[in-house]
């Protein structure tokens, strides 16, 4: 298995058949290739598969500056398999609103309202975890309003941690921007208008030239420095306003540089008629939403764009099928006595992978959670608290016991949200390496 593999490699550089660099660079695709295998069968339940991985590979030495988060990743893959509720492995993935304040008001955005921004000791927790995550996504409000952000980034930066930004991109300069490409951030900017005039009707406060100058400037810098990795994100949330312009922003994209489209629904919490999908629904919105998702898969396809189209296809995700639903496998309990015990497919990962801290404090699995369900707040509770304590197993628990509907998003629990964003699909290119 992995570990012969892994010793071969060894072997070959001791006897001097491969040179440190091509160990490293053999090394970091075996290990990724453990990772995707490890992950893919925990998603299909295979989770005897799960243990002999584990059990095979949990010895790799890999360079120490990136141990500690390798090994985090087969124990929580591991804990995964065995339907753990209290968990010895550390979050994965982080997904932080650092403010609620921001430098417009857009029409489906009330975040402001909250004014907080995150305590300066949930900082230093953020950082102890640092070696432990694989990805942190940080968001506002407006990120660049937040004194502290330049921190937050120069530590992760300094982990290894690949680093999401969602931002506006209004405030973005020829300094932040340099920054941004040198540390391989993926920057996600949330432009929901083409022209002027519905751009600055959705984003009041807004400014479309100044926008449109600042993707020029962040391409120009971006194509002067072509060994950087980081992609390019355009934010797209459909509305009413916007609903015909949407199936036109693959050009958009194509024109500015941008290698990924990601393209959201309003979500039922916000009550508003630009809320074409759960208060001002009709047929004719959603046969054009038909069409337009038709429309963009064929654009990204042929300009090369990566799309995640998050729009529902308004029909029930189809019951899994039997074969896939549940496998008894043998497992020993503390007594060392064998049981059959029934394994069934998970709805979501997130409670065993990651938590999303709001523009309020409030704590979630994922930001999908219904917040009446939440599971703490940064701003009473310590991270490492809120972990394992009695809501975030609760939500596990619920999850294992196929529960889920009790305390579960119907966008969730119905299909409507992509199985790859419940089950938290890994991106490879998140294990960084230094050469």
């Amino acid at each position: 298995m992995y570990h012969d593999e892994y010793i071969n490699l060894k072997r070959d550089l001791e006897k001097g058949y491969k040179n440190p660099y091509d160990y490293e660079r053999d090394l970091q695709k075996l290990v990724n290739k453990i990772i995707i295998d490890i992950q893919e069968k925990n998603i299909e339940s295979d989770t005897k598969r799960v243990i002999e991985i584990f059990n095979d590979v949990k010895n790799i030495k890999v360079p120490s500056g990136i141990q500690k988060r390798f090994d985090n990743i087969l124990l929580n893959e591991y804990e995964i398999a065995e339907r753990k509720t209290v968990l010895k492995s550390k979050i994965r993935r982080l997904y932080c609103a650092v403010t609620s304040f921001c430098n417009i008001k857009c029409i489906m955005c009330d975040i402001e309202k909250h004014k907080w921004e995150l305590p300066e000791r949930a900082i230093e927790e953020i950082i102890e975890l640092m070696p432990y995550l694989e990805n942190v996504m940080w968001q506002g409000g407006e990120v660049f309003f937040y004194k502290h952000f330049e921190k937050l980034m120069d530590s992760a930066n300094l982990n290894k941690v690949n680093q999401e930004i969602v931002t506006n991109g209004l405030l973005l300069n020829e300094k932040n921007i340099h920054k941004l490409v040198e540390y391989n951030v993926d920057l996600g900017i949330s432009i929901d208008g083409l022209t002027k005039d519905v751009y600055e009707y959705i984003r009041v406060g807004a400014n479309f030239d100044k926008l449109i100058d600042n993707i020029k400037l962040l391409k120009k810098i971006k194509l002067n420095n072509r060994l950087r990795k980081s992609h390019l994100r355009l934010n797209v949330l459909v509305m009413k306003s916007n609903i015909e312009q949407i199936e036109f922003f693959p050009e958009f994209a194509a024109e500015y540089g941008f290698t990924r489209l990601c393209v959201n629904p309003f979500g039922p919490d916000f009550v508003s008629q630009e809320n074409i999908f759960h208060y001002n629904k009709s047929d004719k919105f959603k046969y054009k939403i038909m069409n337009i998702k038709e429309k963009l898969f064929e654009k990204c396809k042929y300009m090369n764009i990566e799309l995640v189209d998050s729009l529902p296809s308004y029909r029930i995700m189809n019951e899994i099928p039997s074969d896939k639903k549940e496998e008894s496998v043998k497992k020993e309990d503390t007594k060392g006595e064998v049981e059959n015990v029934t394994k069934t497919l998970l709805l979501c990962h997130a409670p065993w992978r990651k938590i999303f801290i709001d523009s309020d404090g409030t704590i979630m699995p994922e930001c999908l959670c219904k917040r009446e369900y939440s599971i703490g707040n940064i701003s009473k509770n310590k991270i490492d608290e809120i972990w394992n304590n009695d809501n975030m197993q609760a939500y596990r628990q619920k999850i294992i016991n196929g529960d889920q509907y009790v305390i579960c998003k119907s966008d969730c629990t119905e299909g409507r949200i992509p199985s790859k964003v419940l089950k938290d699909v890994i991106n490879t290119n998140l294990f960084w390496w230094e050469f």
